[in-house]
């Protein structure tokens, strides 16, 4: 149903200027005009589903959101805090098991301890309680699904699931939020 047919052109007959001319006018509301109406339908509709076939369906992004922001259990059964997506920790963590140097290899602890070192991560203080901290942050990161561990290594990777959710975290905390909250300001 069309409830605005002014947006339509038809070409047609008309009066200009004292003399009848074809031109394109706008589409009226005419039992005359319906051969117009039965040409711009379909094309309307085809359209219309084209766009909405580009739009994207949020529903995994968001169970992916609900998953990290909410306990997870490892397979033994114990409980695992959550991840909170704004936080400058996680960022940090995020950014650092992204690295592309661990891309084609994986990961291992002493990978993930040096760089966090670097950076304001609150890791321990006294060296020998770092490895320690770093093997409950993988327990954490493994139980969430974020990544997985190499067969017979002591390497890790981050899972494709994984991936997606850290750099959206990371797009939400850097990009997205700013813009909303000075949006909204």
């Amino acid at each position: 149903m069309i409830n605005n047919p002014e947006e339509f052109r038809v070409r047609r007959r008309v009066r200009r200027q004292g003399r009848d001319v074809m031109a394109w006018v706008p589409l009226r509301k005419s039992v005359t005009l319906l051969f117009r109406y039965r040409e711009i339908s379909p094309q309307s509709n085809v359209r219309y589903l084209d766009a909405l076939s580009q739009v994207q369906d949020p529903t995994p992004a968001v169970r992916d959101l609900d998953a990290l922001t909410t306990n997870a259990s490892t397979k033994d059964g114990r409980t695992v805090r959550a991840f909170n997506p704004l936080s400058r920790n996680e960022r940090m963590l995020f950014e650092v098991l992204l690295a592309g140097e661990h891309a084609l290899h994986g990961f291992t602890n002493h990978d993930v301890r040096q760089p966090l070192a670097r950076t304001p991560y609150p890791l321990a203080s006294q060296a020998e309680k770092q490895p320690g901290q770093v093997t409950r942050l993988f327990r954490r990161l493994h139980a969430h699904g974020l990544i997985a561990k190499i067969p017979r290594s002591r390497r890790w990777r981050v899972s494709l699931s994984g991936r997606r959710t850290m750099a959206t975290a990371i797009k939400l905390r850097e990009v997205a939020y700013p813009s909303l909250f000075a949006t909204a300001a």
